[in-house]
């Protein structure tokens, strides 16, 4: 599987409570040019499932926003409302925090507070990367659709991936040289996703610290990489049976003996990126179907109609299955889907060769097999 960027996506996740500090108010004391004076500062930041906007006005080049937190998190603090935003990130976490800038946000320099120095230390090292790589992703994204399969295209979308893999190893190596931070164990967590890659993510959690690992955060995540390993390569894949569009029960290991692989597609109707998938999912079954590939569907639609009218318009000509419970499809269950589109690639024994293959992946893995 190919390690994905952290600034691949947005990716949402519920963050436990935080129970490393005995506070949880911060203070955050600012320094800015005189000339700010009177231009308001806006600092927004999660607290909980909430998203807090606070702001306050420039004093004598001075200012000073406090609040409490459920948890340590990124923050974003804007100066004035001149465009382009002159806006610089921060690590909020109970305690002082210091922040000076002579003129630009994104270039101050952060002290006090140990999480936000780390933080600081942290984005230091991505930033330059993460130019690198957007240069690369605008270039690739400029080039008009028929050409981005071109050589040129591909060399773009290389570098960019590459870039993303820089980035990644940049944050495994600061996890390395921290494993006290919570700034580690935090971001540890956004890299692994919605979709945790077991053998990836396991061994980098289990540097660590103790305390970390025994955080309210901690448990949870490493309740999460636990559920992973039932998708590990390698591993077994756990049968299991559903309803067809057409009423009747079929399972997986009935698929499995038709051919040499079967992928285990999990997608709904309303899953705006699965429909974007889907015509590669197509174009995957009918270069391969005739040398062995079945494809079995589960769907997390809760509307049959919907869930029929997407199948044909689609044109997804293969075995489809459906409790039509939402997210709270058996299967999907079984399989600890939190995110879709999301796929398996098992032998005709059931064993998990593959996963998460998408587009010229699935086709690339695909070839490769057969």
């Amino acid at each position: 599987m190919k390690i994905r960027s952290l600034m691949a996506g947005i990716i949402c996740l519920a963050v436990p409570g935080y129970a490393l500090a005995q506070s949880d108010t911060f203070i955050v004391h600012g320094k800015v040019n005189t000339t700010h004076n009177g231009e308001m500062i806006h600092a927004v930041y999660r607290n909980g499932k909430v998203l807090v906007q606070d702001s306050t006005v420039v004093k004598d080049g001075k200012f000073t926003i406090t609040g409490k937190l459920s948890a340590p998190d990124e923050a974003y603090i804007r100066l004035g409302k001149k465009q382009p935003p002159n806006y610089g990130d921060f690590y909020l976490s109970p305690g002082e925090i210091n922040i000076s800038a002579t003129d630009s946000m994104k270039y101050a320099t952060v002290s006090g507070n140990q999480l936000a120095i780390d933080y600081a230390r942290l984005r230091a090292t991505l930033e330059p990367i993460a130019k690198e790589k957007l240069s690369y992703t605008l270039k690739f994204l400029a080039l008009p659709v028929d050409q981005r399969k071109t050589p040129e295209a591909k060399e773009l979308a290389g570098q960019a991936q590459k870039k993303g893999i820089e980035m990644n190893n940049a944050i495994f190596d600061f996890i390395a040289k921290n494993p006290q931070s919570y700034v580690s164990l935090d971001y540890l967590q956004k890299i692994a996703g919605a979709v945790i890659d077991y053998s990836l993510i396991m061994p980098k959690f289990e540097k660590l610290s103790d305390n970390l690992k025994n955080s309210a955060l901690g448990k949870a995540f490493h309740e999460k990489i636990l559920e992973a390993k039932v998708t590990e390569i390698g591993s077994v894949a756990k049968s299991f049976e559903s309803v067809t569009p057409d009423g009747k029960k079929l399972s997986l290991k009935e698929v499995e003996v038709q051919g040499k692989y079967t992928l285990i597609d999990f997608w709904a109707s309303w899953c705006g990126p699965c429909r974007k998938e889907n015509p590669n999912v197509v174009n995957a079954y009918t270069m391969y179907h005739d040398k062995g590939l079945n494809i079995l569907s589960v769907s997390l639609d809760t509307n049959p109609e919907n869930w029929k009218e997407a199948i044909a318009k689609d044109g997804m000509p293969w075995n489809h299955v459906s409790s039509l419970l939402g997210w709270k499809e058996p299967a999907a269950e079984l399989y600890d889907v939190k995110a879709i589109p999301q796929n398996i690639l098992v032998d005709s024994k059931g064993v998990i060769v593959a996963k998460n293959l998408r587009g010229e992946e699935l086709l690339e893995k695909l070839k490769e097999l057969l």
